[in-house]
């Protein structure tokens, strides 16, 4: 049973995973947007978005220093 919920974790994380590469863009997109309506401020959408690439980044470094993966 505990199994089966790790499997089903491993393919929400699958089809949701978020490449830095995909975060910068959404990042830099957004920021474009605020910039275009006259916003001075960084919002709560860029928060998640620099949490978001932290996190790949660190999943990223972590396949590559040991060769661990939770995408299998």
């Amino acid at each position: 049973m505990a199994e089966d919920r790790v499997e089903e974790l491993k393919r929400i994380l699958q089809q949701n995973e978020v490449s830095v590469a995909n975060a910068h863009e959404a990042l830099e997109h957004h920021l474009n947007q605020l910039h275009r309506l006259g916003a001075t401020l960084e919002d709560n959408v860029c928060e998640v978005l620099r949490k978001v690439i932290a996190q790949a980044e660190a999943i990223e470094e972590l396949d590559r220093i040991t060769n661990w993966t939770w995408r299998k």
